[in-house]
């Protein structure tokens, strides 16, 4: 397999372009202050499927997209299916652990990143339990894995097209088979989450009398003189004030304004990156243990003269990297120029401890599963493979026990 470019770029334009997209993912995630895990916690808590919704609806314009770039021969289908992973026991374990570590923590690797560069110290902590979280994983747990994973205990060994929905459902990568997946995948994902939104928003607006559209919001001093509703200013006027605010950065992204333009940004460096790199895998947890490895070859301890993982790890200079930095830079500039940012210590200082713990559990659970919630499962849906719902299932199974184990603490 070859990976076959669609456009003749320059690496100079290809990291600029995936520099670009990561100045993108960090300023609209900070923006509509998205997160995985908040989506899922939600469902347990508040019983709300709002985001939940949204991040099915993420998932599906994604794979909409990649899918039809590949389906109408845009994208040649090598370029979608090359990276695809080895599906295994790890990758289901490794979510778990994820889920769990993420939502102890209070995010998911995205928000992790932005609400760091919004000054969040928590989650400065939690990278930090990240990075060694990395290096436990990569001592006691790699070379276990990497065995069955080399014979196929309770994994493919294969990987690439093996992967790839049309090739199982079809035995065939032909712009058709690709096509019908594409359909299959992306369509139910797009109507589930609307479904879920809109339950959840008819919900809401029967439990406030429908006039809020919140639960469990009860307004003071509102008897006689009712709060004015939508219909007391034009839709036209209210659209063109959000949009000022929004520009303004005086009001927050919507979220599903928020998840379109995500999955947009997503399609992007799948069309930038198709033929050069990693097609357009988001990487915001391995360069997490990477820079661990690089910190320590100051005081001249090479982690990847002994320790396989880092040994077979990625380079420091690639447009991975460089995509998590500008995400950083991305979140910074949103925050800062909003007034958002500032330093924040929780008053909790437990919170810290409970930080560190839940990055370190991220750390070997996003390693184990060979990725996080966006290198693994939003790409995966987007490559049409099917360890993104196996990361799916894992990774709510995982929040589902640290909700319930945060309510007895």
């Amino acid at each position: 397999m070859i990976l076959q470019p669609v456009f003749p770029l320059s690496w100079a334009l290809i990291f600029g372009l995936f520099g670009l997209s990561g100045f993108i993912l960090g300023w609209v995630a900070q923006r509509g202050n998205y997160c995985f895990v908040n989506a899922m916690t939600s469902i347990f808590t508040t019983k709300s499927f709002e985001r939940f919704g949204a991040l099915l609806i993420l998932f599906g314009l994604t794979a909409l997209g990649t899918g039809l770039l590949v389906a109408f021969g845009v994208v040649p289908a090598v370029d979608q299916y090359f990276n695809n992973y080895f599906a295994g026991w790890y990758i289901l374990v490794g979510s778990f652990i994820f889920g769990f570590g993420a939502a102890l923590a209070g995010g998911c690797n995205l928000s992790m990143l932005y609400r760091a560069s919004s000054g969040y110290v928590q989650n400065w902590i939690e990278l930090f339990g990240m990075m060694i979280g990395t290096y436990i994983f990569a001592i006691a747990i790699w070379p276990f894995q990497s065995f069955t994973m080399e014979n196929g205990i309770f994994s493919t060994s294969a990987g690439g097209y093996v992967e790839y929905l049309p090739y199982v459902l079809f035995h065939s990568v032909s712009n058709m088979s690709v096509y019908i997946t594409t359909m299959i995948v992306a369509l139910p994902l797009l109507f589930l989450g609307i479904y879920l939104q809109m339950r959840t928003r008819s919900k809401w607006g029967k439990s406030s009398g429908g006039s809020l559209g919140l639960p469990g919001v009860k307004i003071q001093g509102t008897n006689s003189l009712p709060l004015p509703g939508p219909t007391s200013i034009p839709s036209n006027l209210r659209l063109k004030q959000e949009v000022k605010d929004m520009f303004l950065l005086k009001k927050a992204y919507g979220t599903n304004l928020s998840t379109v333009i995500l999955a947009l940004d997503m399609i992007l460096v799948f069309i930038v990156g198709a033929g050069y790199t990693f097609n357009y895998l988001v990487i915001t947890s391995s360069d997490g243990g990477r820079f661990f490895e690089y910190l320590l070859m100051i005081p001249g301890i090479n982690l990847f003269t002994n320790t396989p993982w880092f040994n077979s790890s990625l380079p420091i200079v690639d447009p991975s990297t460089l995509m998590v930095v500008m995400l950083c830079v991305g979140a910074f500039a949103a925050s800062y120029l909003s007034g958002d940012f500032k330093i924040r210590i929780p008053k909790d200082r437990k919170r810290l401890a409970i930080g560190f713990i839940g990055g370190m559990l991220v750390g070997i659970g996003v390693r184990m599963a060979l990725g996080c919630n966006v290198g693994l499962m939003w790409t995966n849906f987007g490559q049409l493979g099917y360890d993104g719902y196996i990361f799916l299932g894992g990774m709510l199974a995982g929040v589902f026990l640290a909700v319930k184990v945060q309510e007895r603490l």
